[in-house]
C-alpha cells in the first residue's frame, strides 16, 4: 500500500476520532436579591404607600421593581399594581378595593429580564369607603396660593372630630408635614406660601372622636400652581477688587418678573458660597481665594416666591500670586 494511500486513512481516523471541540460552560447567571419592605403609610380605602429597601445586585444591573398583591384565598394570578425604579421612597399603590385584605410584595427584575426572589409580604386591609374622605381637589389656583378642599366621609357628623391636610413624607425617614388643621365642619382650607410653577401632593387625614385609629386617609390629591415670570438675569458681573486673598465681585440689577427681587446668590466653581446677599439692593460680595488658583463664578437673582433668574454671564479670572 502506498505512502499517500496510508497517509489519507490516518488523516480521516484522526478527523473521526477527534470530533467537535467541548462547548464551553456558560457562568451562571445570578438573579438580583430579594428587597425587604420597610414599611407603609396612609392606608386609605383604595390606596397605600409602599416603601421597601434595595435588592442585592445579581449579574445584571437592577431594571425595575414590580410591586405585586395578592389576596389571600383568592384563586386568580397575583395583580401586578405598580412598576418603579425607586427604592426607599414610599411608592403610592392604587387599584385596591374597599375592606379588603392584601399581602403586598416586591421583586427586582434586572436588565437582563431575570426576576430575583419576593420580599416578604406586607399585610394590609383597606378601609371601608364610608370612612374616608374624598381626595383633596384644588380650586382658585395662583402662583402661591391654593384653595384645597374635600368630600367629608359618609359618617355621622358627630363622630368626626376634623381633619388634617398633610404633604406626605417621601422616605421613611422624613417627618409628615401637616398643611392645616380644621375643624369637624370645615372641609376646605387656603394655602398659601407655595412655589410658583410647582406641583404638591397631599392627603386629607380623618380624626375621630370615637377612637377610631387616625389612619383613616384620602387618596392623594395634587396641587399645580402657575408659572410665573422670572428676573432677568443679572448683567455687567465684573471683578472690581482682586487680590492673592480675595475677589470682590459687582454686578448690575436684575429685572423683576411677577415678584421682587428677594436677594443674589453667588456660585464659585459651580457651587454656591453659603452666604447670600440679605437685601436685593446689595449688589456685591467678596469671598476668599487662594493665590493662582483660577475661578469661574456667577451670579443668579431669586425673588420673593422663590423663582431664580438664569445664570448671569460667567466671568472667570485668576487669583494673583504674592
Amino acid at each position: 500500500m502506498g505512502h499517500r494511500h496510508l497517509l489519507g486513512i490516518a488523516l480521516a481516523f484522526a478527523l473521526v476520532t477527534a470530533g467537535p471541540a467541548p462547548a464551553q460552560a456558560s457562568a451562571p447567571v445570578t438573579p438580583p436579591g430579594a428587597p425587604r419592605a420597610a414599611g407603609t403609610q396612609f392606608l386609605s380605602a383604595t390606596t397605600v404607600d409602599l416603601a421597601w429597601m434595595p435588592a442585592a445586585v445579581g449579574s445584571n444591573p437592577i431594571a425595575v421593581y414590580e410591586v405585586y398583591a395578592r389576596r389571600p384565598g383568592w384563586i386568580y394570578p397575583d395583580q401586578l399594581v405598580a412598576t418603579t425604579t425607586s427604592v426607599w421612597v414610599f411608592v403610592p399603590i392604587g387599584g385596591l378595593r374597599p375592606a379588603t385584605s392584601y399581602e403586598l410584595y416586591v421583586r427586582a427584575r434586572d436588565t437582563a429580564g431575570v426576576h430575583g426572589p419576593a420580599s416578604a409580604p406586607v399585610n394590609i386591609t383597606t378601609l371601608p369607603s364610608e370612612i374616608v374622605p374624598g381626595p383633596p381637589v384644588a380650586t382658585d389656583v395662583t402662583a402661591t396660593t391654593a384653595t384645597v378642599s374635600w368630600r367629608p366621609p359618609a359618617v355621622a357628623p358627630e363622630r368626626i372630630a376634623g381633619y388634617d391636610l398633610i404633604a406626605p413624607p417621601a422616605t421613611p425617614t422624613q417627618p409628615i408635614q401637616v398643611r392645616a388643621s380644621t375643624g369637624p365642619s370645615t372641609t376646605s382650607v387656603g394655602l398659601t406660601g407655595l412655589r410658583p410653577g410647582t406641583s404638591y401632593t397631599f392627603i386629607v387625614v380623618v380624626r375621630f372622636t370615637d377612637g377610631t385609629p387616625r389612619s383613616a386617609t384620602s387618596a392623594r390629591g395634587t396641587v399645580t400652581t402657575v408659572p410665573s415670570v422670572p428676573p432677568s438675569p443679572p448683567s455687567d458681573l465684573t471683578v472690581s477688587t482682586l487680590t492673592p486673598t480675595s475677589s470682590t465681585l459687582s454686578w448690575s440689577a436684575s429685572t423683576p418678573g411677577d415678584f421682587p427681587i428677594s436677594r443674589y446668590f453667588t456660585y464659585v466653581n459651580g457651587g454656591t458660597l453659603g452666604v447670600s446677599n440679605p437685601a436685593a439692593d446689595v449688589r456685591t460680595v467678596t469671598f476668599a481665594v487662594s493665590p493662582g488658583n483660577t475661578y469661574e463664578v456667577y451670579v443668579r437673582a431669586v425673588d420673593q416666591a422663590g423663582v431664580y433668574s438664569a445664570p448671569s454671564e460667567t466671568v472667570t479670572f485668576t487669583a494673583p500670586n504674592e
